[in-house]
């Protein structure tokens, strides 16, 4: 039986919608109201959205319940189609300032107002002439001419250009930038804790979580932090692009060249941090207690796990997963990686980067799936860290989450993750969500 992945997916081109972008920037901008300038079905994006962040709130355990601004469609038919939907839009901006009576409107196009030429633009301030309220239309069409992000950030630069002003600086205050799960999500909840040992207090969350009221912590903050995992990523360069946009326009400084993600990066982190707000002694204090800490708890599970051996099962690109984590951890608590698998998870020319990467970091022999030589190195390991569930229930799984915790938390959690593996009963195999 060779190596078998679950819900493999190879993603070729970069295809989505940039609706759900627009959504995501502005569903809880309390005082803004959305409007999809599309057919009726579109909308059904925002709802599977607001169902997803409901239970990622619900399994994060807080009590905190989200409430998404009003999201209306202009419910383009086939009518609109052809003859043209600027008038129904029109319509639906009326309805929308009588009915909800919000501070500002937005206009989402979707690929079908794009297609039949709708000048969502030219609809926006006539709109906002007449009704003497603030509309704008963001500029990417669904899949048309945009993508997610694209729409997120437009809907951002639209909060930015038409919101904000400069404004003197708050000492001690910092607002994120970016999602990475949310203001109520564990990626925020320890950066905020880490930003505290610094006396540094965390005013908002842009673009999502700031009501329109409230942005003005934006241009008052001391720094604007971005939110992320790596500074190669293509997403990033475009978040840190929004970044220098606020810089450019307020003057608020931002830190975008650094993540705190695992324990070497959050101490470079921290000391950049302490640096940009001249906090540099609570910085290496912060840094020297997390660091002790995260050491006893190293040394604590080296007791269990030094000796041990595993592999590591990779198919995600090096956007998504950085092996300096782990292969760093694997060697702190004295495990023996034996072997790497490159799953069939790749285009080629993405796995011959990944292959690379990992060559100048480790000695380790690669194999690939469809070896022989790698399924029986799997069979031959205490346990199998890997980014993709594998079929073969007898193999003991660490699954690697998509996204890395903060700080030192990952590792931390690798550890305890660990420890509980090698606890089950060889025979029946088994796997941990990491």
């Amino acid at each position: 039986m060779g190596i078998e992945v679950k819900r493999v997916g190879v993603r070729r081109t970069n295809c989505s919608c940039s609706m759900p972008g627009v959504w995501r920037a502005l569903s809880f901008v309390r005082g803004a109201l959305v409007i999809f300038h599309s057919p009726r079905p579109c909308a059904h994006i925002a709802h599977g959205m607001d169902v997803s962040s409901f239970h990622r709130l619900t399994a994060a355990g807080t009590s905190v319940r989200l409430s998404p601004v009003p999201l209306l469609t202009s419910g383009l038919s086939e009518n609109e189609a052809v003859f043209g939907g600027e008038e129904r839009l029109r319509e639906c901006i009326r309805f929308a300032a009588q009915k909800y009576h919000p501070q500002a409107v937005f206009i989402a196009n979707s690929c079908v107002s794009g297609v039949i030429g709708d000048d969502t633009q030219a609809i926006a301030a006539e709109m906002e002439e007449e009704l003497e309220l603030p509309v704008m239309a963001v500029s990417a069409h669904g899949f048309l001419d945009g993508e997610y992000y694209a729409g997120y950030l437009d809907a951002a630069r639209a909060l930015v250009d038409r919101f904000m002003q400069p404004a003197k600086r708050r000492d001690g205050t910092v607002v994120l930038l970016g999602d990475c799960g949310g203001m109520h999500g564990e990626y925020v909840k320890e950066l905020q804790r880490l930003l505290s040992l610094l006396d540094l207090r965390v005013t908002g969350q842009f673009p999502s979580y700031l009501a329109l009221d409230e942005l003005q912590a934006v241009p008052e903050a001391e720094l604007v932090i971005l939110l992320g995992r790596r500074m190669d990523n293509e997403k990033q360069a475009q978040l840190s692009a929004l970044a220098a946009h606020i810089r450019d326009r307020l003057g608020t400084p931002y830190l975008a060249d650094v993540y705190a993600v695992g324990a070497e990066e959050t101490a470079r982190w921290l000391r950049r941090v302490g640096q940009i707000c001249h906090r540099e002694e609570a910085a290496e204090r912060a840094i020297a207690a997390e660091e002790a800490s995260f050491a006893a708890a190293v040394e604590k599970a080296r007791n269990d796990l030094a000796g041990h051996r595993c592999a590591l099962a990779i198919g995600r690109d090096l956007t998504w997963f950085q092996p300096e984590i782990v292969l760093r951890l694997l060697d702190k608590a004295g495990i023996e990686l034996i072997g790497i698998v490159l799953l069939d998870c790749f285009m080629p020319e993405r796995r011959a980067v990944m292959e690379e990467e990992l060559q100048r970091r480790t000695d380790v022999p690669i194999h690939h799936e469809g070896d022989a030589v790698a399924e029986e190195l799997l069979h031959r390991v205490d346990f199998v860290l890997t980014t993709h569930e594998l079929v073969d229930t007898k193999l003991r799984q660490l699954f690697l989450a998509l996204l890395p915790s903060v700080g030192w938390s990952i590792e931390r959690r690798l550890l305890d993750d660990m420890r509980r593996i090698l606890h089950r009963h060889e025979s029946r195999g088994g796997l941990i969500y990491g």
